[in-house]
């Protein structure tokens, strides 16, 4: 049988991590998963004010690039469980988010993103890693 895949309007309104959802972690609320994320990667306060007064996702996500260098050391090894840890914290805090997660059933959850670890890349052969964090996410639902 051949597994149906989440639609991709569906998945940039509720799981991608620039959505209008804001997220509580580790005590700070952040405008989105985007600006929480990020700002794990510094310690320089200054850094994280710039992030953290970040107009948008995206210009979060480009404020972070431009310090990347200052990133704190070993978070590219944590970056995955940084980023789900973040996603279980909006599914906790967003109904909708749960909801949604929850109706998406034994779809495939895909990150139809040209980023190749994050999603799936130009060519459809990337990791999906964003897919797979809401995917243990709905397994978690499941279980309790």
């Amino acid at each position: 049988m051949v597994k149906r895949i989440f639609p991709i309007d569906q998945f940039e309104k509720y799981f991608i991590p620039f959505s209008a959802h804001n997220v509580e972690y580790k005590g700070v609320l952040y405008q989105t998963a985007e600006h929480a994320y990020h700002s794990q990667r510094y310690t320089d306060q200054k850094i994280l004010e710039e992030i953290a007064n970040a107009r948008s996702a995206y210009i979060a996500w480009q404020t972070s690039q431009k310090y990347k260098s200052q990133q704190i050391s070993g978070f590219e090894e944590q970056k995955f469980k940084i980023m789900e840890d973040i996603c279980r914290a909006k599914v906790q805090q967003h109904e909708d988010v749960k909801e949604a997660l929850i109706e998406s059933g034994e779809d495939v959850i895909v990150k139809n993103y040209p980023d190749a670890i994050w999603g799936i890349g130009m060519d459809g052969s990337g990791r999906n890693e964003m897919g797979k964090i809401w995917m243990r996410l709905r397994e978690e639902l499941r279980k309790k």
